[in-house]
């Protein structure tokens, strides 16, 4: 039986709520959200090196991105520390719930042609993001991957990154992408 436990967002757990929010014609063009939120619980805590990371590429000729049709991938990791699998009952005290057993990453930003992998903006056309754990599974937009099991010590996850043709005719010039990332304990 698997139930989702905990989310955490960029190193940490909560749940958001956002209010009702009201728009003034006077005021157009502009406006805030007010985010409340609450701690849960967390089997480990995220690295705070691995929370915000910033992958640069280096310039790539565009002829070789064709004949190749990937760029060499690039690895990055998202370090779990303090990891504590047992869980004290806080409505029973000297009693545990069930130990955390699973992590599960899912990776979120805009889609690419078909949702296969993440689009690519600025200058340059025809490209898109992959994302791989180290088994080759790949990350689609939005979707959880597989569970990957907790060893109650620190942990690394390994992912790799690469740019990808995504089958559209490819034009020179800048990309970027934003990409977030959620864990859930199980």
């Amino acid at each position: 039986m698997i139930s989702t436990l905990a989310t955490v967002f960029g190193g940490c757990a909560f749940i958001v709520w956002l209010g009702p929010i009201a728009v003034a014609r006077d005021n157009q063009g502009s406006g805030s959200i007010t985010l409340n939120g609450q701690i849960l619980e967390s089997a480990c805590a995220l690295d705070a090196n691995s929370a915000y990371q910033v992958i640069e590429l280096d310039p790539l000729p565009m002829g070789q991105l064709i004949r190749l049709g990937e760029r060499a991938p690039r690895t990055f990791t998202l370090r779990l520390v303090k990891c504590l699998l047992t869980r004290p009952d806080p409505s029973r005290p000297d009693s545990y719930l069930p130990d955390w057993q699973h992590v599960r990453v899912t990776f979120d930003g805009l889609p690419d042609m078909g949702g296969r992998f993440f689009a690519a903006g600025g200058t340059a056309q025809g490209l898109a993001l992959r994302i791989t754990d180290m088994q080759g599974q790949d990350s689609k937009p939005g979707v959880p991957m597989a569970l990957t099991p907790l060893t109650g010590e620190d942990q690394e996850l390994r992912y790799v990154l690469q740019l990808v043709g995504n089958g559209r005719p490819m034009a020179v010039g800048s990309h970027r992408a934003a990409v977030r990332f959620r864990l859930e304990y199980f």
